[in-house]
């Protein structure tokens, strides 16, 4: 629920894949960008389909919203019914910059808020999930696409898109109760002309899905958490599978703490799938967050070996017999007292290693590069400096 860079709001918004020999899992060295774009600019996401194609979003603080600050407490993301009044939008300015091989450029959209999650199958087919709705671009323009009504729900929004080819897309969502204060997540399917609805197994009374890829129309997993009576009894992560037909529940390894989050989901392979996350020992916030990687061999999900430390991680991605995690090592109690987290898979498990920017900073989003490399993209400075950075690890 916590995302980085926003203003203090009173709105309620062990086992490792193939071994890597220790030459392949040299440190990253990272080569920064100009990211044409102001103090108060957080980037959240990136999605590559060539090295000469690349999309990232984010959001820039609008001045009337506050100071801004890398950190602030834990809030519920503001979601609304698509045809309804979105406070994001009055908040938060949307985010959209290109790579076309040479430079990062501002591309026009219409203004939905915070855009959380970018995803392109190509250079003509891009999904955008923002606070106040899902956008495509075409080749040509940005523009708002509705997804289907979440019956009964008082509040509903969009969480994490996946764009597999231009008739198949994927998207998780989530509805909120302010009477009951009950999260329920659901899931939409895109075939090329409509979102639809699809089913669910029962999986509680209160939950998320935060997180979703697909590899095809009979190959997907989506990933969250039960909160189902939370404060009496810990965290359930919630793991599904699509086969074609059915969303399966699939068991979860237990991580012996309380509170259990994820952050994305990517898969390699149909036998190589990785989530990112973060859990903590105990309920209150202030507790310090962990690392959490999950990876699922075709057979089971088992807990990845990572570092005992601080350090949530916002995101996973591989490329080629590289992986990297990264995120931030930030706790609530220990205020500015942080720094950007990453982590490269190494034979013996996950270790540390060079994150792309130094200092206080959080690596909000990475994608693999089709061809080899990747990109990190995030928020870095403190309170009355913070900038996004845009690098690659060549």
């Amino acid at each position: 629920m916590r995302r980085s860079a926003i203003a203090m709001l009173t709105l309620a918004l062990t086992a490792t894949a193939a071994p890597v020999s220790a030459a392949t899992a040299t440190a990253p060295k990272w080569q920064r960008f100009d990211v044409p774009a102001e103090i108060g600019t957080n980037i959240l996401s990136v999605s590559a389909t060539g090295r000469d194609d690349a999309w990232a979003g984010g959001l820039v603080l609008k001045e009337d919203s506050g100071t801004p600050i890398p950190k602030p407490p834990e809030l519920r993301r503001s979601s609304v019914r698509d045809d309804e009044e979105c406070d994001s939008a009055g908040m938060f300015s949307s985010l959209m910059l290109h790579w076309n091989g040479r430079a990062w450029t501002k591309v026009a959209m219409p203004e939905v808020g915070r855009v959380n999650q970018v995803s392109a199958s190509s250079a003509n087919d891009v999904w955008a999930s923002a606070d106040c709705g899902l956008m495509h671009w075409d080749g040509h323009a940005w523009t708002k696409v509705a997804y289907e009504p979440i019956p009964g729900a008082q509040q509903s929004g969009s969480e994490a898109v996946k764009a597999v080819t231009a008739r198949d897309a994927w998207m998780t969502g989530g509805t909120y109760d302010s009477r009951t204060e009950v999260e329920r997540g659901f899931v939409q399917h895109w075939d090329g002309k409509r979102w639809r609805n699809v089913p669910l197994p029962e999986l509680g009374d209160s939950f998320s899905l935060k997180g979703i890829d697909a590899r095809g129309p009979d190959d997907a997993w989506a990933v969250g958490t039960d909160l189902t009576e939370n404060d009496t009894r810990p965290e359930s992560l919630i793991l599904l599978h699509w086969d074609g037909r059915v969303w399966k529940r699939v068991p979860a390894p237990a991580t012996g703490d309380w509170v259990n989050r994820v952050t994305r989901v990517r898969m390699v392979s149909g036998n190589d799938v990785w989530i990112s996350g973060m859990v903590r020992r105990g309920i209150p916030i202030e507790e310090v967050r962990r690392p959490l990687l999950l990876h699922w061999d075709g057979q089971a999900w088992t807990t990845a070996k990572v570092p005992d430390g601080r350090g949530e991680l916002q995101d996973v991605a591989v490329s080629g017999d590289r992986a990297l995690a990264a995120g931030d090592t930030f706790t609530p109690s220990m205020g500015d007292d942080y720094t950007s987290f990453t982590l490269r898979r190494t034979s013996p498990g996950w270790e540390e290693t060079t994150s792309p920017v130094p200092g206080t900073a959080t690596v909000e989003g990475l994608s693999a590069i089709p061809g080899g490399g990747m990109w990190s993209v995030g928020v870095s400075g403190d309170d009355d400096h913070m900038r996004p950075f845009i690098a690659r690890w060549n």
